[in-house]
């Protein structure tokens, strides 16, 4: 039986099972009635002044930081959080695209910072087979291929080729930094989804897909393997750009897998994560 069919929408289900996997994993819907909701676009696009003085303010809140490229990396991971984590639960664990093109998403505001990002639309690309695709808010696609090729669609194109130049034009963030900080947040998601045993072959099938395509701007961004100490196993990432974390004054370190850093200490940070010692 559809999940439709049971009540609710089919895309709130599969968030809802992803959720139970971590609460990064699922994307509320936009209230609809609730004013403090605003379309994304209309921060990124329409008021280059107000983006700028935001991105600003969360770069001194967030990473203690007035410099404009680190508080513009700052406020991308914060965004990147709440848009690729979701996108990869339900691409790797349910075979769904939901859209995440920048007109299909909202911001929550509370006084004059956001506190959450919501879906406009509940639409989602599905494979044939999905127990849902006759729902009309599913756009059925032929096949893998077909559905990855709608996840660059909506993600690259239409949300992040457009932010990352927007960031750059109001806050002067830096676009090589940014798209090393989207690849990152994949390889995030999916080391969170590795660890969660849940489906591991699914896991590393979708990173050699997002990885490994030259037409991708996370192309070569980073890499990915699975790293393993004793009887456990996880997924990490070596990335191949810097998010400039270190240059916070709250930063006390660099990231287990800094390109900064030289491969056996990323080695030795890993087995430490994984024994539970880091």
């Amino acid at each position: 039986m559809a999940e439709g069919r049971q009540g609710g929408h089919p895309l709130t289900a599969s968030m809802a099972r992803a959720q139970e996997l971590g609460g990064f994993f699922a994307l509320p819907r936009q209230t609809p009635g609730d004013g403090a909701w605003t379309p994304a676009r209309e921060l990124f696009q329409a008021d280059g002044q107000r983006l700028g003085e935001l991105v600003a303010a969360y770069g001194q809140r967030a990473w203690d930081s007035s410099n404009r490229h680190v508080a513009g990396s700052a406020f991308l991971v914060a965004y990147l959080s709440r848009v690729v984590f979701p996108l990869v639960g339900q691409y790797v664990l349910e075979q769904r695209v939901p859209d995440v093109s920048l007109d299909n998403l909202a911001f929550h505001w509370n006084g004059p910072a956001i506190d959450a990002t919501g879906l406009g639309r509940l639409a989602f690309a599905a494979l044939p087979d999905d127990p849902s695709a006759a729902h009309p808010d599913v756009m059925v696609v032929a096949d893998e291929a077909a559905l990855y090729d709608q996840l660059k669609g909506w993600l690259f194109e239409d949300n992040l080729g457009q932010v990352i130049a927007d960031l750059r034009r109001a806050a002067g963030a830096s676009v090589k930094v940014s798209w090393n900080a989207a690849a990152a947040a994949f390889s995030q998601a999916l080391n969170r989804l590795y660890a969660t045993e849940t489906a591991r072959e699914r896991v590393t099938k979708a990173a050699e897909v997002l990885f490994s395509d030259p037409d991708s701007p996370i192309y070569r961004q980073l890499t990915m393997e699975e790293f393993g100490t004793g009887s456990r196993t996880g997924f990490f990432s070596r990335r191949r750009g810097c998010c400039l974390w270190w240059r916070s004054p709250r930063a006390n370190d660099y990231c287990s897998n800094c390109i900064l850093l030289p491969r056996e200490e990323q080695d030795r940070r890993f087995r430490e994560m994984l024994e539970g010692a880091r």
